[in-house]
């Protein structure tokens, strides 16, 4: 018997077992741990991917509804540099009516060569009630048309500003990408505007991200809202301050003046030659000179030609304040010597063409008018930016950006939903249970927070901390897992980045950015909160 027993304590068998069933179960808590581990990283991995995909798209969007504006304003100018090649037909065509046109007049009864000259005048008559007709269509229809493209901006902006502003206008960006992934309470409260609600909801509420997202966007047009201001205002786009520009308003009005001598100065800007100063052969040309030396002195006879978009007072002759205007002057000037002394005039003749709002007219032999024609409604509304350069490397040079915030539901303080992954059986029952010595929670904290000893809890229900209450708010705000994306629309020329972003070169482009350079800086405090100590905030944000 004794025999037996002392050989049983010393048989050394069955170890292998004992160790065994404790790597078994060592191994198993580390693959489960690490399968754990490794579908968190692949949920976080897919909902970045979900907030950069959608930072960037709306990027684009930004980008895509400046190169628009670039792209009508571009077409705004060709236009009036159209107008302007019209009117330079209709007053050269008054000048050879009025000057060849009344020789040939008169030249036509000379016997032989008679028929060439009424042929010349008949010729010159008909191209300029020609030229004058096709002015009297098409610079209304070019009118028209300026005020489409404008209302065409207003409504590109209105609508990039509601897909910035409201989640589902987002798209199916983030659906696409990572289903699982939300938009967060902060991007998406209940006051948020909907397909369904008032245009008026969309001015309520200022306190989301997708709010400063339009802000943002906004901010960069000249009559769009400042990054500092708290709200957009009524008028966000600018639409109705630049609406005033097809109603009466003053040159002394700077906030009108500015719209019309830039936009004019642009279109005389890129006006032809002929349209601008002229050119041709003598008699028939807009611009040429002619010069006789004789003994006692110098005959000179100049034709010079001009065209442009002009602004006067608003008292000169209680006008619309702009016109096209086309003009064809003769000059006849005489010096006592071929080389010596200076000119003086001997005659003066203009033909000029002009179209105002007060019906247009011809202004012909100094200041005697006739020929009542084309009234246009002088420059019409336009959007253009105004970046405001203030510590360019703080605002980063004004480019608008946009914050984009998601969240996936992982567990975490809900209820009633299945987390997305979770090993159930061991969150819900004990192999030990009754074991816990509770050694490990003096402060009851444990208890307090439902978690029991000798269960194995790898859910995500306390990610972030226990009692900590920012753990507790990110828990409901985002479900457990959080990811955030900043995407920006910049202008950039190749080789040229000194150039100041505009409205009138279709150069905006989408990148991604880092999170510090967006100008929320209410919300990053929250879901960051290390910003509120870095060294680029204290320097601050005003703009």
């Amino acid at each position: 018997m004794f025999r037996i027993l002392r050989r049983l304590r010393r048989d050394e068998r069955g170890q292998a077992m004992v160790l065994g069933v404790v790597v078994m179960l060592v191994l198993a808590v580390t693959v489960m741990v690490s399968v754990n581990i490794g579908q968190g990283v692949y949920e976080k991995i897919k909902l970045q991917d979900a907030a950069d995909a959608q930072a960037y798209s709306l990027a684009v969007k930004e980008a895509r509804a400046y190169n628009f504006l670039a792209y009508t304003n571009r077409a705004m100018i060709v236009h009036y540099s159209a107008m302007l090649t019209v009117m330079s037909y209709v007053s050269h065509a008054v000048y050879l009516d009025r000057t060849i046109g009344v020789a040939a007049k008169y030249l036509q009864y000379i016997p032989g060569i008679g028929a060439v000259f009424a042929a010349v005048s008949t010729a010159i008559k008909t191209w300029k009630v020609t030229v004058e007709t096709v002015s009297r269509l098409l610079i209304p229809v070019l009118t028209a048309l300026n005020i489409a493209l404008w209302l065409a901006q207003e409504a590109m902006l209105t609508g990039t500003l509601f897909d910035l502003y409201t989640s589902k206008g987002h798209g199916n960006v983030i659906e696409t990408t990572d289903p699982k992934a939300v938009v967060t309470k902060d991007m998406n409260s209940g006051d948020s505007f909907t397909k369904t609600a008032t245009v008026s909801a969309l001015f309520k509420n200022s306190t989301d991200i997708n709010y400063s997202n339009a802000k943002n966007f906004l901010h960069v047009l000249d009559d769009g809202p400042f990054s500092s201001s708290p709200t957009m205002g009524m008028d966000p786009t600018g639409m109705l301050t630049r609406g005033k520009l097809v109603t009466g308003n003053k040159l002394s009005d700077p906030n009108m003046a500015k719209y019309r001598l830039l936009m004019g100065n642009l279109a005389n800007g890129v006006r032809r030659r002929w349209t601008a100063e002229g050119e041709g052969p003598i008699l028939i040309g807009r611009r040429w000179e002619f010069r006789l030396c004789v003994v006692i002195g110098e005959l000179r006879i100049r034709k010079t030609a001009d065209s442009q978009i002009k602004s006067f007072d608003e008292n000169f002759e209680n006008n619309r304040k702009d016109q096209l205007f086309a003009s064809d002057d003769i000059r006849i000037e005489v010096r006592p010597t071929c080389f010596f002394f200076g000119w003086s005039d001997v005659f003066r003749l203009r033909f000029r063409a002009a179209a105002d709002n007060r019906g247009g007219f011809h202004q012909e032999y100094g200041s005697n008018k006739t020929d009542d024609h084309h009234p246009w409604m002088g420059i019409t509304p336009f959007v253009t930016s105004d970046t405001s350069f203030v510590t360019p490397r703080q605002n980063h040079f004004g480019y608008p950006c946009n914050l984009i915030v998601l969240g996936k539901d992982m567990g975490a303080d809900r209820t009633g939903n299945k987390p997305v992954y979770e090993l159930e059986n061991l969150s819900q029952n004990a192999f030990m249970e009754g074991s816990g010595s509770g050694e490990y929670d003096k402060l009851k904290e444990n208890s307090e927070e439902g978690i029991r000893e000798s269960y194995l809890d790898m859910t995500w229900r306390y990610v972030g901390g226990k009692k900590d209450a920012y753990a507790a708010d990110f828990r409901e705000r985002t479900g457990g897992m959080m990811a955030m994306a900043v995407g920006r629309a910049i202008y950039h020329r190749p080789n040229a980045w000194k150039e100041e972003p505009n409205f009138f070169n279709p150069l905006w482009t989408a990148r991604l950015a880092p999170i510090n350079t967006h100008w929320d800086e209410d919300h990053l405090k929250w879901m960051v909160p290390a910003w509120e100590d870095s060294e680029w905030l204290l320097n601050g944000i005003n703009y």
